[in-house]
């Protein structure tokens, strides 16, 4: 029989889990409150889906003068459609405007955008900052981690155990792969720590067609979960249009459907027959507004039409857009930028180039229940970014998601330097610690499955969660189709043994699919549509207040 065994001891008096915008934040910020901290990473510093370059720039929207306060908020409020939290989105309002200096301390080089465009979703302008070189940035921020005399870096490194104590965190383990070893030998570390700072990311990764980096597989909401957390919202997943040809997994600037003349499948044959050309027209102009699939407009038709295909047509991977010439006889910068950008990068053109569409997951307006300084319900336990669920609630507003990893981590450490400032003089039982590290080994040791299937792999385990997540769990959701996806994830975890497979990542892509299990929960639970939440077999918004709906785990 397999069997992990925990055979190095730290101690800390922090552990950030995570080194995209929001790890190397809550880095910077520990170091300059003088809090020694382990900051550790799956792959490389500088990891994450705010270092996956996606497009030509990334935006971080923040608050205005004092009268964009309300205007701010109700922008907020209106798309999330009371589903999230007021309180926290009052502090992201207040602090967000000095926040976003952290994008220098980490290495970033923002700048503030000119021509006063709403961000999607929103009514109102508002100061909005972008960045981008991210390559350069890596570079920057690995620089500045280097000098911190506060911070222990593992890179290549997976939490796979949070330990508590009467509800409060005590500890942790994480698996590390030496690179200078050969092989897939892996050491388990027990930390010792009275705070863990969770910025690992969100959920998207468990779609084949995502717009992540292929690391980031929601594993830690599971961990948080397992440790006392609450999750919610993690059905309203935001899902974009993106490109499937020439280049996978590019994203797709949804500006340009203004100009977009057909629609059709690999024939040439119209998804849209049943529209005259006006019509039709009109469709792709509203749609050209937003890039975050909506049940709030019209044109929610053109996203439910594609997935209907898809799911009719499983040899599909996408559809395809037909361009007229005068999209790129648009001279504005919004246009220009893009494009540009989509051809000298991407090498794109949308005239003369086959293009190819489906919808891909994106953010996460769902997660982590947090409170206004980004604490769990578990003592010590914090989410910083898209792991958390934060200000979005049914939906969110363009340019909030890094905004939101800036505001918290400050929060967050904040309030973690006050917990230490407070127990400072508290004894260290150590018989406590051994047990609590005791425990974690023989936790890790029952996920052991004595009645697995022996050939099941850790990569195909991730493999087909994430294509039945892409084609049950996206756009175009049914009762019937969910409760497929149910048994399909269930099928796969009375099969699958992660002990087994622990050098291969076996034990986070269990957590994984106990994620996913969450998911497919809750899009079940939620029998309505609203946002980014569409049922197919529940069309409209309920009158019921589904607000903070908490997700359960089925064991």
């Amino acid at each position: 029989m397999p069997n992990i065994q925990i055979t190095q001891t730290l101690k800390t008096d922090l552990l950030i889990v995570g080194s995209g915008i929001g790890g190397l934040s809550c880095s910077v910020e520990a170091h300059k409150k003088g809090i020694n901290h382990i900051l550790i990473t799956k792959t490389q510093l500088g990891s994450g889906a705010s270092f996956f370059p996606l497009k030509a720039s990334l935006g971080i929207q923040v608050t205005g003068d004092e009268h964009d306060k309300a205007l701010f908020q109700q922008d907020i409020e209106r798309v999330a459609q009371g589903m999230n939290n007021p309180e926290i989105v009052k502090a992201y309002i207040e602090d967000s405007p000095q926040a976003v200096e952290l994008l220098n301390e980490i290495g970033f080089c923002p700048w503030k955008r000119n021509d006063n465009r709403p961000a999607c979703f929103a009514e109102y302008p508002r100061p909005i900052y972008l960045i981008n070189e991210w390559q350069k940035a890596r570079k920057n921020a690995e620089a500045i981690i280097a000098q911190q005399n506060t911070t222990t870096l593992f890179e290549n490194a997976s939490l796979v155990h949070i330990a508590t104590e009467n509800h409060r965190v005590v500890g942790a383990v994480f698996a590390y792969q030496n690179p200078e070893k050969s092989g897939r030998k892996i050491v388990y570390f027990y930390v010792q720590t009275s705070a863990i700072i969770l910025a690992s990311g969100g959920i998207a990764g468990l779609y084949k067609d995502n717009l992540y980096p292929a690391d980031v597989i929601g594993s830690t909401h599971f961990l948080a979960l397992q440790a006392g957390a609450r999750l919610t919202n993690l059905e309203f997943i935001q899902f974009i249009p993106s490109f499937i040809a020439p280049k996978y997994k590019v994203l797709f600037g949804e500006h340009t459907l203004k100009y977009c003349t057909a629609v059709t499948d690999k024939n040439g044959n119209s998804l849209f027959p049943d529209l005259s050309a006006e019509e039709f027209a009109q469709m792709m102009a509203e749609r050209s507004a937003y890039a975050p699939f909506s049940v709030d407009f019209d044109c929610v038709k053109f996203d439910l039409r594609i997935m209907q295909y898809l799911l009719e047509n499983p040899e599909e991977q996408g559809v395809y857009l037909h361009y007229s010439s005068k999209l790129y006889q648009d001279q504005t910068e919004f246009y220009r930028v893009y494009l540009d950008w989509l051809k000298a990068d991407a090498g794109i053109d949308l005239l003369t180039d086959r293009v190819s569409i489906a919808p891909f997951a994106h953010s996460c307006n769902g997660g982590i229940e947090i409170d206004t300084n980004a604490e769990s319900a578990v003592q010590g336990l914090f989410a910083v970014g898209e792991v958390s669920s934060c200000i979005e609630g049914a939906n969110r507003l363009g340019g909030n998601s890094v905004g939101g990893s800036l505001v918290f981590a400050k929060r967050a450490m904040a309030k973690i330097q006050q917990d230490l400032t407070a127990c400072q003089d508290a004894t260290i039982d150590e018989q406590a610690v051994e047990n609590a590290k005791i425990f974690a080994e023989q936790a890790l040791n029952r996920l052991h499955n004595e009645n697995a299937d022996s050939t099941l792999t850790a990569s195909q385990v991730l493999s087909d969660i994430r294509q039945a997540m892409t084609k049950f769990a996206n756009v175009y959701r049914t009762e019937e189709n969910l409760c497929k996806l149910q048994e399909k994830l269930a099928r796969l975890e009375r099969d699958f043994d992660p002990i087994e497979n622990a050098d291969f990542q076996g034990i986070e892509i269990f957590y994984g699919l106990k994620t996913a299990q969450a998911v497919v929960n809750a899009m079940l639970a939620r029998k309505e549509s609203r946002g980014a939440h569409y049922r197919a077999d529940y069309p409209e918004k309920s009158e019921r207040s589904y607000r903070q709906m908490t997700s359960k785990m089925i064991n």
